[in-house]
């Protein structure tokens, strides 16, 4: 029997979760509720589950909202599937159906797997060939791949200068709060503003921001996440399969006038150290394309994501 989800419906579904995805795709029954049931974005009347006669959870589906309420880029007519699970394919047919049927009667006209708000995929595992053939068969056309990118820390020497007369590589501190959001309403104003802002507010640490500042303001930034850290975004999601003393690096980004002189280098390596030296052991970099980047700094792709997306019929 199908319906529309409930909160009470979490412990179900994380132990479905734990069946249908593979180990290193694995998450808290915590960190589900944290993405979804209370990320603001989920829509309980899309999102589903199906029982057996007895009780038991056969499938179920998440669905979320575009991000397009908190923060400027999305679309707003595309909504996303943060998660799907079922015991069998014909499960997961009959909650797709009534996803793309909900959606569509309220004029959605796009449905992507993956890339919400508080996403746990950037895309569709390559490495999950069941989910890719059932999201294939059901009608959604794959795009580009993404990578999530991972490094042992303990080895990690940073091979690039740091030395510019005019930059400081740093932890932000209390008093760089209008510096930081300056920087982010001048460079980034969408979701990274709104993700990085809403994490250090969250954390209570200025320091999960490593800045690159000027003597005038922010030049740019690095996101840093540990073991220590209440909530998990972007690839700290996999922090289970990352082990203890896990680290996370991203987004990144700089000022667009500092670009093309080796400073995105200096930056990453400096934030870099600075998540060994906190005793960091394994760290992630997540959703990105920049092999060639990230790879001069010894990170090696760890997951790939195809993108999955479905245009709905007028």
């Amino acid at each position: 029997m199908i319906r529309t989800i409930r909160r009470d419906d979490l412990a179900d579904i994380a132990e479905l979760w734990r069946h249908f995805y593979p180990s290193r795709y694995h998450v808290t029954p915590e960190l589900i509720s944290y993405n979804t049931f209370d990320s603001g974005l989920l829509d309980w009347g899309a999102s589903a589950v199906i029982h057996g006669i007895e009780g038991m959870l056969l499938g179920f589906v998440l669905v979320k909202k575009s991000g397009a309420a908190f923060y400027r880029g999305p679309d707003p007519d595309t909504a996303h599937i943060s998660a799907l699970g079922f015991l069998e394919p014909g499960i997961g047919v009959e909650l797709m159906e009534h996803v793309k049927r909900t959606l569509s009667n309220r004029g959605i006209c796009r449905i992507v797997f993956g890339t919400d708000w508080r996403h746990f995929f950037p895309g569709a595992p390559t490495d999950f060939p069941l989910l890719i053939n059932f999201l294939t068969i059901d009608g959604f056309d794959a795009g580009g791949e993404s990578v999530d990118l991972e490094r042992d820390m303990t080895t990690y020497v940073n091979p690039f200068p740091t030395t510019f007369d005019d930059l400081t590589f740093r932890p932000a501190t209390e008093a760089d709060t209008d510096a930081l959001d300056d920087f982010f309403a001048r460079e980034f104003p969408g979701r990274w503003r709104y993700d990085v802002l809403r994490k250090l507010k969250s954390e209570g640490k200025p320091e999960v921001v490593f800045g690159m500042f000027s003597p005038e303001q922010c030049e740019g930034f690095a996101l840093l996440q540990n073991w220590t850290h209440n909530e998990k975004i972007a690839g700290a999601v996999w922090h289970l399969d990352l082990g203890d003393n896990w680290g996370s690096l991203g987004p990144i980004g700089i000022s667009k006038a500092r670009r093309g002189h080796g400073e995105g280098n200096a930056l990453l390596g400096a934030a870099l150290e600075h998540l060994r030296d906190f005793g960091a052991k394994r760290a992630i970099i997540d959703w990105t394309t920049l092999m060639k980047f990230y790879g001069g700094h010894g990170f090696e792709v760890s997951r790939t994501y195809r993108s999955m997306a479905l245009r709905l019929e007028d």
